[in-house]
């Protein structure tokens, strides 16, 4: 039955994409796309049921499949390659060549590596990103069915792109169950070069000359970043002579040796997580369709990074590399945060929302501790189901609207009720105590007690983080009735995202037990230090998240009243007359302090502490 599992979560995806491809009327695509969202949650819990496995099946450990992803590391930076060529974009040829130069160098430079233990295994860990990936990425991709309709009708189309949106979408899918299984780091680069073609793909999917720029700026960051990770994977077979990813992740095997694969490996991690400085890649991404925003941002393409980091957290304990990962991630939470705050474009707060969360879960693989390693499992979890969640919602609030503008979604809660709500429950899901992220938010700071440099732009993060969300979720709360609930709403649009909520809020009750069944036997009990007062906290908290609601609703239906102006003379309502009998039309909206948190200075100044950290992550690799 694992052969069977492991097989419907690779292949099915890709062989029901091909079938895509050739389904031209949109209730066949529907049947199918539903169908594989049920076989890939029925694969990742029956997986579930079988861990901790590691086993060595034939059809994967086989030769053929270890020379079909030789082949990959040729084909994948040729094909960018010509992309780079056709686009006339130097980066992209520069990086696409450097691959396929680090390529031939392995293929015909080095002896070959000794075979992997297990080409593939499931661990926790493994396990975490198949969930998220199977769970998560199959509600984007039915919720991906009735957006993609009306994106279409919007941009009048003559004829439907879809069968190749949804081929690379579940393609996709396949693909990151894949990297999460993988044991042979030559398997696990095949992969890793396949999620760098999607997202290009996906990315570029309108064809606009602002999609076509974003997908070729995230093009030559992962082909920069898949460099660096050839690179660390082709220095390890030659210091080691292996090939397979437990070993690598092993401290025993780097004892007295030079850390320069791992932090090697680790920047291409850290490129492919949006860290500070690539953070753009991401936030170039929003041009494309929702699902694709949600898919990138929540499941796939960066808990890749994080992923990474988080597999070779073990050797990173207490080592100078470890220390410096730390550091770039706790920069890139405290940075990201702050540039969230000073945005008013929904998507934008959620991508730099997405970056600073993933600067959190770095920064627990850097410190390289069993509870951080633990704390990151759950941040990743966590993090992926409520941040699938917010995408979806602001994507369906922007076809209601016709704005993804936070000034604009003011009274959103009486046209789309559902939706509004879900996504102040997002919003809520991220700070409130006591609730998943927050726990393990917790979780972290405790970890990372150690660092007090680390431990204070955490610190300081969280609190940027707290009052973007309250300012979220209460723009979306205020303002004045404005109509009905669309008539676009229907199941496949409520479903992910009423499915999601639940998992959001679940997942955060839950968030204590899963910690402890992530820590090693005998690291303590789900209710020590502290978690015993979580589950009351939980339930008041909800209490007062509903009572909160009810009373909310009662009021968002009624007329505001009008500002206080301090008895000036009004030429008409929502006016006065101010000096020089001039008059000004009164406005509201939130103030979001460009001046400290506009991007044009905090980028700069956030990107070059960034880089000099990753250099110095590279150059104390070699002390």
């Amino acid at each position: 039955m694992i052969e069977a599992y492991i097989g419907l979560l690779i292949f099915w995806p890709l062989a029901a994409g091909l079938a895509c491809l050739g389904l031209r009327g949109p209730g066949a695509r529907s049947a199918l796309v539903l169908a594989t969202g049920a076989v890939l949650a029925a694969g990742a819990v029956g997986l579930a049921t079988q861990t901790p496995l590691a086993l060595n099946p034939a059809f994967l450990s086989c030769a053929t499949a270890l020379h079909v992803a030789q082949a990959a590391a040729f084909l994948f930076p040729a094909y960018f390659l010509f992309q780079g060529i056709r686009e006339k974009h130097g980066l992209v040829m520069l990086f696409a060549s450097a691959q396929l130069a680090l390529a031939a160098y392995g293929e015909f430079g080095l002896p070959a590596p000794r075979a992997a233990q297990d080409a593939v295994f499931c661990d926790g860990l493994a396990l975490a990103l198949v969930l998220v990936a199977s769970l998560v990425g199959s509600l984007i991709s039915i919720f991906a069915l009735p957006y993609m309709q009306r994106h279409e009708e919007h941009l009048h189309l003559k004829t439907s792109r879809q069968p190749q949106f949804f081929l690379i979408l579940l393609a996709f899918l396949g693909l990151m169950n894949g990297l999460a299984l993988a044991g042979d780091l030559r398997l696990f680069a095949a992969f890793f070069e396949g999620t760098t073609l999607c997202s290009y793909l996906l990315i570029g999917h309108d064809r606009t000359a602002e999609a076509k720029k974003s997908a070729l700026r995230a093009l030559w960051m992962n082909c920069m970043g898949g460099m660096f990770l050839h690179a660390g994977i082709l220095l390890a077979q030659k210091q080691f002579g292996l090939a397979g990813i437990r070993e690598l992740a092993s401290p025993a095997l780097w004892a007295g040796a030079t850390l320069l694969p791992l932090a090697l490996i680790l920047v291409a991690a850290c490129v492919k997580a949006a860290q500070l400085p690539f953070q753009a890649w991401l936030l170039g991404a929003m041009v494309a369709p929702t699902p694709v925003s949600a898919l990138l941002h929540s499941s796939t393409m960066v808990k890749v990074g994080v992923f990474v980091c988080l597999r070779l957290a073990p050797v990173l304990e207490g080592t100078t590399t470890g220390r410096i990962l730390t550091l770039a991630g706790a920069l890139t939470f405290l940075g990201a945060s702050a540039l969230a705050l000073g945005q008013s474009n929904a998507k934008k707060i959620l991508a730099y929302s997405t970056a600073a969360n993933l600067g959190l879960i770095i920064a627990c693989a850097g410190i390289g501790t069993p509870t951080a390693i633990a704390a990151g499992v759950v941040l990743l979890v966590i993090h992926a189901v409520t941040k699938g969640l917010l995408f979806l919602c602001v994507g369906d609030m922007e076809q209601t609207v016709g704005s993804r503008d936070l000034e604009d979604l003011r009274g959103i809660l009486a046209k789309t009720p559902l939706t509004a709500l879900a996504a102040s429950a997002g919003a809520m899901a991220m700070i409130l105590p006591p609730l998943g992220m927050l726990a393990g938010k917790w979780a972290a700071l405790e970890a990372a007690s150690a660092s007090p440099a680390a431990m204070v732009m955490l610190a300081v993060g969280s609190a940027l983080g707290v009052v973007c969300w309250v300012r979220f979720s209460g723009t979306l709360m205020g303002g004045v009735a404005v109509g009905p609930q669309p008539a676009h709403a229907s199941g496949l649009t409520s479903g992910p995202i009423l499915a999601l909520l639940a998992g959001a809020v679940g997942l955060g009750m839950a968030a204590p037990w899963l910690n402890a069944l992530l820590l090693p036997a005998g690291q303590g009990s789900p209710l020590a230090g502290g978690w015993g007062l979580l589950p009351p906290l939980f339930a008041t908290a909800m209490l007062a998240w509903i009572a909160g609601l009810k009373v909310l609703g009662r009021q968002s239906l009624q007329p505001l009243a009008a500002p206080y102006v301090g008895g000036l003379p009004q030429a008409r309502p929502g006016s006065f007359v101010g000096a020089l009998g001039r008059n000004w039309t009164l406005s509201e909206g939130n103030e979001y302090a460009p001046e400290l948190f506009g991007e044009a200075k905090l980028t700069r100044l956030a990107g070059a502490l960034a880089i000099a950290l990753l250099l110095a992550l590279v150059g104390g690799a070699l002390i």
